[in-house]
């Protein structure tokens, strides 16, 4: 079994292979914890976590909803948003990651997708696969919401005004 700081490194080590840029956050609560951004350093990709005598490490996104995202949200029907947001949840079952909507799944301010890697089981290979499900999952969110809320959205069956015909396409 490494130690904390050896498995940091290493995990430090892969990210930055990948191209990653990696920055430490310091915690009482965990041995370590890094946060990923893209090559440049912008946006927060994912945080790693290894929690103080746990024996796994966790690899998790937080999608923080925007005030404007939500107050939309709030002006449609409450059984609308539980079906949207149930389609959602079935969905990132397909990522094999866990999911939490705070505070609740109809009105989220928050969305989490995370997996775990256990230390006896950490390999570059199994790391990089869970990482991998964790930004497809956040990707899909972000895709979802911004796929059902863009102005360009058409909420109906009416064929788009581009569509050379006036039949609907097997794909919607």
């Amino acid at each position: 079994m490494l130690s904390q700081s050896a498995l940091k490194d290493k995990i430090k080590k892969w990210l930055e292979g990948e191209d990653f840029a990696v920055s430490e956050r310091a915690e009482e609560t965990s041995d370590f914890h890094l946060v990923i951004s893209n090559l440049h350093g912008k946006g927060t990709f994912a945080d790693i976590v290894k929690l103080k005598n746990k024996d796994f490490v966790i690899l998790g996104s937080a999608l923080q909803n925007p005030p404007e995202f939500l107050q939309l949200l709030s002006t449609m029907p409450e059984r609308e948003r539980s079906d949207f947001f149930s389609h959602i949840q079935r969905e990132l079952l397909k990522f094999k990651v866990d999911h939490e909507f705070h505070p609740n799944k109809l009105m989220p301010e928050r969305m989490i997708v995370r997996d775990v890697v256990y230390e006896e089981d950490i390999t570059r290979t199994v790391f990089m696969k869970c990482l991998k499900r964790v930004k497809f999952a956040s990707l899909f969110l972000l895709w979802s919401i911004g796929h059902k809320f863009s102005p360009d959205s058409i909420q109906s069956s009416t064929p788009h005004p581009s569509s050379t015909s006036g039949t609907r396409t097997p794909y919607g």
